[in-house]
């Protein structure tokens, strides 16, 4: 527990206890401004530097952050400079998305907010889906925006590229929520004991969050003809969201050192593109290991507040030390 909770600061999200540690390691002076709020300043040899959340900093303009938090403007930035995006729109209301049923219901797509962090409002839509189903779906993602996005499904694991004044940092791979069976335990034991790992935890004050057992774990065991008491097999992966977020449950595996470098530079000239000196990038890729193309990767998209915990702390692999690249580029 010690490894990743700073005494006196456990009430502050993780990637602000990991810059804090890091400052009083390196004799930096700090004062926690808004404790809820996650707003600190650091102070050393008369240079003084605000940062929220662990990854706001003056680095990045204001706008930067609007480009990034709104998907239609950082895909269209994104593409403009010869990235690849998910093929798509966007809507802002159920009838103008009604009239282009037919372009995407062939293919599977996503239907998200175009503002939206934390996979909140994301649903799925399966090829051949009938027109009521797509639209609700619309609908449903509409609460969380004034306007949505539709676009093509990209198969292969999710990647966060965590990228520090345009450099690549750190990689992980981010896994939805999930349950490995043993042909003894429910679904629901299974979740009980995962969560009993001491860095699982709620509200980003430990490195993983609890897996949840919410309305939608529910319905997302009902779709794949599950339940609760199901008991899954020796070696049987059961996901229990379709999301890949630490922050519901899932599971962040650090894969830094078997990316192909070329997918280091699309990362990068993502940041370049939307002029973010800390972000994240996240890929969708079937063969990151090996070279990129057109047709095996895509950029779901940027982020303008990447949490750091994901990679000093992660479920599988190396700590990165995130927290130290962050005070070295602020010029600590």
């Amino acid at each position: 527990m010690d490894e990743y909770i700073l005494p006196g600061n456990e009430d502050m999200e993780i990637s602000t206890q990991i810059i804090l540690r890091e400052a009083a390691a390196r004799g930096i002076q700090f004062e926690i401004l808004d404790r809820p709020e996650n707003f600190i300043e650091l102070i050393k040899n008369g240079k003084s530097e605000f940062i929220k959340e662990a990854s706001k900093t003056r680095l990045d303009s204001y706008m930067t952050y609007l480009v990034m938090e709104n998907k239609i403007v950082s895909k269209k930035v994104l593409s403009t400079a010869g990235l690849r995006v998910p093929i798509g729109d966007s809507y802002s209301s159920v009838n103008s998305a009604k009239s282009d049923y037919t372009k995407f219901k062939n293919i599977k797509k996503v239907i998200k907010p175009v503002t939206t962090n934390f996979g909140i409002g994301i649903f799925i839509s399966e090829p051949n889906e009938s027109e009521e189903e797509y639209l609700d779906k619309v609908k449903a993602a509409l609460e969380f925006s004034p306007s949505v996005i539709v676009e093509e499904f990209l198969n292969g694991p999710e990647y966060r590229f965590l990228v520090l004044g345009y450099k690549v940092a750190a990689v992980c791979n981010r896994i939805p929520a999930n349950v490995v069976g043993d042909n003894l335990h429910t679904v629901s034991e299974l979740v009980d004991i995962k969560n009993q790992d001491p860095r699982r935890g709620v509200g980003h004050k430990t490195p993983l969050e609890k897996i949840q057992k919410s309305n939608i774990e529910t319905e997302i065991l009902k779709v794949n003809g599950l339940n609760w008491d199901y008991i899954p097999k020796q070696g049987e992966i059961v996901y229990l969201r379709k999301n890949s977020n630490i922050s519901t449950g899932g599971d962040s595996i650090d894969v830094t050192d078997l990316v192909h470098p070329d997918y280091f530079k699309i990362a990068e000239n993502a940041a370049r593109a939307v002029e973010s000196q800390i972000c994240g990038v996240d890929i969708i890729s079937e063969s990151i290991e090996s070279l990129p193309s057109s047709e095996n990767y895509g950029i779901l998209e940027i982020n303008f507040n990447p949490v750091l915990y994901i990679h000093d702390f992660p479920y599988e692999g190396k700590n990165r030390k995130v927290g130290a690249k962050v005070l070295d580029l602020l010029g600590f």
